[in-house]
């Protein structure tokens, strides 16, 4: 019998430990097993001719995974289960799982003997094979009826296992793994990536495996998979290590990175569709701000059903370097699934939206209020009433800014008649998101001395959430702007004494703004900032609204281009004016640009300027308003020279 079942030579590790090791009783067990699983077939073809090697392989390998199984008939049983399969790190641990916790669900089997061994048959080849004994205990008839009805569904899963490492995880994941057994699966799999991809990770892969982990909360890792929380730690931990590396070079320049994708989550069994952003930033200055309410006011100005999934957020920033990385998932309300179109446009125009929302902390300030000041411009008021029909003169200044809201400060000089209320009355009788906080009340002067000219002073606290801009600076132009029409709404029409130009300014911006509707789309804060930058500052109210659409579309027709990338020159001539845009690399190249035009003594009527930065780095757009097709062409030719230096 035993020159029947000949074996073919077998080899394991244990064979080259020491002559007093174990490794003869090893490979007496390991022969044993072979022979009580291996077919005899195969014993027939290994004692043919050497003709039929090549046949005995083939079959050999068609074999994997095989199985044998023993149950005793005394109750309670034991159960032996054996199988040989083809090597594959760490299966060993998820055969042991399945058939230790699921050949009977909700209870994890009594092991009796677990035994397994890696060995090789040099004249079968030089591949690795794993065979697994593992003895179990069963306890009752009933049982052993579970066992039996469970065991095709497991050994389906067993081969599916065996055969690759993801299926592994993902059948153990579906099962149900306490967040120890997860953990070790995350490590498995980081481990893996850095066989995998040495060039890209190195073993410091596992401090940022463990920072992350520690930051999560226990219920966040149950319902995310083993691959999903991987792919977290390593595009976290390659986003770090590259923006360092940009630090180090370019310490001054900012750099954003971003990685959106869709992903499951698994919420009381079933699954949910979702998107992961994974960003990551450098800071340049001191007490600068990133969190997740910037992230979500982007991401809603493209998506506006998103939000985010709770408890799915956490900030990445240790101690007081300059890098942080952010994680946070968001769904659509009502269950919707993010659709393509919306997946690339956060893709294409998020990372630029992100980098102006950055807040940069600022120290509040302290100004006491000149008292002279306000005298001079309560007489300046008071000598703009002389009829008693002339409306209500209002002069304000912004105060203060507290944590949570702006003060301004507001003179209003009036005409006082036998059924004027005072300005408090109106206020309490108004329904007005301000908050009126009285000072004083003077009488400043008489008309027919009779009716008494009064001169109000009073502070208005607003809420200053509704005039953050997307990087959360303060609108003060927006905010004056809300104050004046609660003011109007109050008290009546009045005339604002020192708010004529902001009112123009803003009429223009807002007329820009209508221009632009009809264009593709563009980022609210990028056309602020390139409005409030046109000098000089008299072009922001006489400036027409379609010389200014032109020029910011050019503008972001350099930014969608070949604009962010070295020198950038776009000069375009028409009938009346001629609209130049160029990308700077350098305060000098500035400079020399604004040295060319001086030279060509243009008034300052008929030029405006007007300079943005996007990723540190200025673009420079001019209007020159002229129809003189000689002065026009001086104009470009200046310009020309200066760029092709």
């Amino acid at each position: 019998m035993m020159q029947e079942n000949r074996l073919p030579k077998i080899c394991t590790e244990l064979d080259f430990l020491t002559e007093n090791s174990n490794s003869s009783t090893y490979l007496f067990v390991v022969e044993n097993l072979l022979r009580k699983i291996l077919p005899a077939k195969f014993f027939t073809l290994y004692n043919a001719k050497p003709s039929k090697n090549e046949e005995l392989q083939k079959y050999f390998q068609a074999l994997f995974p095989l199985t044998h199984i023993v149950v005793s008939k005394n109750f309670p049983a034991n159960l032996s289960y054996v199988i040989l399969f083809k090597y594959r790190a760490n299966a060993f641990k998820f055969c042991f799982e399945m058939l230790s916790r699921w050949l009977v669900p909700g209870k994890r089997l009594n092991v009796l003997l677990i035994y397994a061994v890696d060995f090789s048959m040099p004249e079968m080849g030089t591949e690795l094979y794993t065979i697994f004994e593992i003895v179990l205990r069963v306890d009752s008839k009933e049982e052993l009826d579970e066992v039996q009805r469970n065991l095709p569904i497991i050994e389906s899963e067993l081969i599916l296992g065996l055969a690759s490492s993801y299926y592994a995880r993902r059948i153990l994941e579906i099962k149900g793994l306490s967040n120890d057994e997860k953990t070790a699966m995350i490590q498995e799999y980081i481990a893996y990536m850095t066989m995998r991809r040495p060039g890209d990770f190195s073993y410091d892969v596992f401090s940022e495996m463990q920072h992350v982990l520690v930051m999560c909360r226990d219920d966040f890792k149950a319902a995310r998979s083993v691959k999903h929380l991987g792919r977290i730690i390593c595009v976290q931990y390659l986003f770090r290590r590259a923006l360092k590396e940009s630090v180090r070079n370019f310490p001054d320049k900012r750099r954003l990175f971003l990685k959106i994708y869709k992903t499951t989550l698994n919420v009381r069994g079933a699954n949910k569709s979702i998107l992961g952003l994974i960003v990551a930033v450098n800071f340049i200055r001191e007490k600068e701000v990133f969190e997740e309410s910037h992230l979500i006011k982007a991401i809603r100005n493209y998506v506006p059903k998103a939000q985010a999934v709770p408890n799915s957020y956490f900030f990445n920033r240790r101690g007081q370097e300059p890098v942080c990385t952010l994680y946070l998932e968001i769904e659509k309300s009502f269950g919707e699934e993010f659709c393509r179109e919306e997946i690339d446009l956060l893709k294409k125009e998020l990372p630029n939206d992100l980098e102006g929302r950055i807040v940069h902390l600022m120290h509040p300030i302290f100004m006491p209020r000149n008292e002279e000041e306000v005298m001079r411009n309560i007489l300046a008021l008071s000598q703009q009433i002389r009829f008693v029909r002339d409306i209500p003169q209002m002069f304000i200044n912004f105060d203060e800014q507290a944590h949570s809201h702006l003060y301004f400060t507001v003179i209003l000089v009036r005409v006082i008649k036998p059924d004027t209320l005072s300005v408090q009355e109106l206020f309490k009788k108004s329904e007005t998101f301000t908050e009126y906080v009285h000072d004083r009340c003077k009488v400043v002067g008489h008309l027919r001395k009779k009716y008494k000219k009064e001169a109000a002073v009073f502070r208005l606290r607003v809420p200053k959430d509704q005039f953050l801009r997307r990087d959360h600076s303060i609108d003060l132009y927006k905010a004056r702007q809300a104050v004046v029409l609660e003011i109007v709404n109050v008290v009546g029409e009045v005339r604002d004494y020192n708010g004529g130009m902001i009112s123009k300014q803003n009429e223009l911006l807002s007329q820009v703004r209508e221009l632009l509707k009809s264009t593709k789309r563009y980022n609210d804060l990028l056309l602020e900032n390139f409005f409030y930058s046109l000098s000089p500052v008299v072009m922001r109210t006489v400036l027409e609204p379609e010389s200014l659409k032109k020029l910011f579309l050019m503008l972001l027709e350099a930014i969608s281009g070949a604009g962010l990338q070295g020198r950038f020159v776009d000069i375009r001539s028409e009938s009346n004016a001629v609209y130049a845009l160029i990308a700077l690399e350098n305060k000098g190249f500035e400079e020399e640009i604004k040295k060319s035009l001086v030279n060509l003594s243009i008034p300052s009527a008929l030029l405006a300027s007007s300079c943005v930065h996007l990723k540190d780095k200025p673009f420079l757009g001019y209007i020159y308003r002229s129809e003189d097709l000689f002065k026009q062409q001086q104009f470009c030719e200046a310009l020309k020279d200066v760029c092709s230096i």
